[in-house]
């Protein structure tokens, strides 16, 4: 009948208005960050069935069913969860998923239920938190602990890192996480390289085969330590070249005397001047061993004469430096163990310096950088770093499943599957890229094509509710 033409034309004119607004909404978040477009799926309506099948016979082949439809309606209003483009903001804070996952936001202190976004515009509000300025919401993730190891376990929560947070200070020789050395012998405080200008050796040989020790000249570098408080301490480290040891030990070792306001021991190096090992006293024999040796892996010593230890800070003519027990008043130093490994005394200019030492004064944030696994770690003004926090992710069986809450945002639904929480780089997660947001993946030349078809669709269904209405005014006209 007429009518039933109507009512199906109305059908399409309400699915493809519904197309085309979402449709609009794609292209009004063509510019939305972390935007994920969606696609209208048609389904056809209940049929009235004019006759029914009938099975074959022999008198007859079979009559097919006759079904007249009622219009169509919308099947699902699914989302695009492809892959935006990334958009470099140069701010640190700012978050991109390059893959899988969701961002996780939630009120401060755990208030309300979680929602899910890809729009990582964050940043730090006044009390350190990181959260999104646009819903007032806290990024969850993971705390450090004072060690620096995050433990990902149980709920995440809010991330936040103090503005003037600080680095507390550690005394040179104190800081077990940082040693220095060969492999296999890292067991060093200070670490020492370059040169130890091998002809000022040989001038002292010289010099000792005339009895006039004392030729060559001894060289002295300057370095900075810390004390537990962070303070700094100028200490001179002076090399001088030893031939009468090493004559005597009928070795041919070319000896330096390592000297930092006293004497701590000898560093031996080979006839191509090579570092062999140090000692506190000079070898005897064929070769360097000994009680008096510093052996691979073993804690520096004075008796192995790789080792410093301060009394007493301040000036004066008293030497401070040799005696064997560490400590005394604070603030204190280690023992520092130092390591000669990295140097070498070939024939040339002096170079010997102090590669590295693991103290160092207090610091505060100065910077934070977050890496492709969430991992937030913080620049300290006193060249330190440390992990702080890492930002947690979360993922769904059914992301179709999800229901749109607005902002971007994504809220748990009973279809969408619990949310599957982890970090970044981790199984199904994608990597997080810092500096950067993820742009729309809506397509306006897509969206401009399906508007036509949708626009032609919606035009041709109203005049098929014309045609059924003129059909109407023709039976009406029969009884005229």
């Amino acid at each position: 009948m007429g009518l039933d033409s109507m009512f199906i034309g109305v059908t399409g004119l309400e699915a493809y208005q519904n197309q085309i607004d979402v449709i609009s909404n794609n292209i009004a978040n063509v510019g939305t960050t972390g935007f994920k477009g969606q696609d209208v799926n048609f389904q056809d309506m209940l049929y009235q069935q004019q006759s029914y099948a009938t099975a074959p016979t022999q008198e007859t082949g079979g009559v097919n069913p006759q079904d007249v439809g009622l219009g169509v309606k919308i099947g699902s209003i699914d989302t695009d969860f492809s892959q935006g483009g990334l958009q470099t903001t140069g701010v640190n804070t700012n978050l991109a998923m390059n893959g899988d996952g969701f961002f996780i936001l939630q009120k401060p202190n755990g208030n309300g239920s979680p929602v899910y976004t890809r729009n990582g515009d964050f940043s730090l509000n006044s009390n350190g938190l990181l959260y999104d300025g646009s819903s007032g919401m806290a990024v969850l993730g993971y705390m450090a602990g004072k060690n620096g190891v995050i433990t990902q376990t149980g709920t995440p929560g809010d991330i936040t890192i103090p503005i003037g947070l600080q680095s507390q200070a550690v005394g040179t020789g104190l800081n077990a996480s940082e040693k220095f050395g060969p492999s296999g012998d890292s067991v060093f405080d200070v670490s020492m390289g370059g040169n130890l200008d091998q002809s000022q050796w040989s001038k002292e040989a010289a010099g000792v085969a005339a009895g006039t020790p004392g030729t060559g000249e001894p060289y002295t570098i300057s370095t900075t330590i810390y004390d537990s408080l962070g303070n700094a301490h100028l200490a001179q480290v002076t090399y001088t070249p030893d031939a009468a040891g090493a004559t005597a030990a009928k070795n041919g070792l070319p000896t330096s005397v390592a000297n930092a306001s006293g004497v701590v021991g000898f560093a031996y190096f080979d006839q191509n001047g090579q570092f062999i090992n140090t000692s506190s006293q000079l070898g005897a024999g064929a070769a360097l061993a000994g009680a008096n040796v510093h052996a691979n892996n073993a804690a520096a010593s004075l008796a192995d004469g790789n080792q410093l230890n301060v009394t007493a800070w301040g000036t004066g003519a008293a030497d401070a430096a040799t005696a064997p027990t560490a400590g005394g008043p604070a603030p204190a130093t280690g023992p520092i163990g130092l390591d000669f490994h990295s140097m070498t005394s070939l024939a040339g200019t002096d170079t010997a310096n102090v590669i590295a030492q693991n103290g160092f004064a207090a610091g505060i944030l100065s910077n934070i950088t977050i890496g492709a696994d969430g991992t937030i770690s913080g620049a300290f003004s006193n060249g330190q770093t440390a992990t702080l926090g890492q930002v947690a992710v979360a993922t769904f069986q059914n992301e179709n499943g999800l229901q749109r809450v607005g902002d971007s945002d994504f809220a748990e639904t009973a279809n969408s599957g619990l949310a599957e929480v982890g970090t970044a780089g981790t199984g199904r997660f994608g990597s997080m890229v810092s500096g950067s947001l993820e742009q729309s993946n809506v397509s306006i030349a897509d969206e401009f094509t399906k508007m036509i078809a949708a626009q032609n669709a919606y035009q041709a269904n109203s005049k098929s509710i014309t045609t059924a209405s003129e059909d109407l005014q023709t039976v009406i006209g029969l009884i005229r």
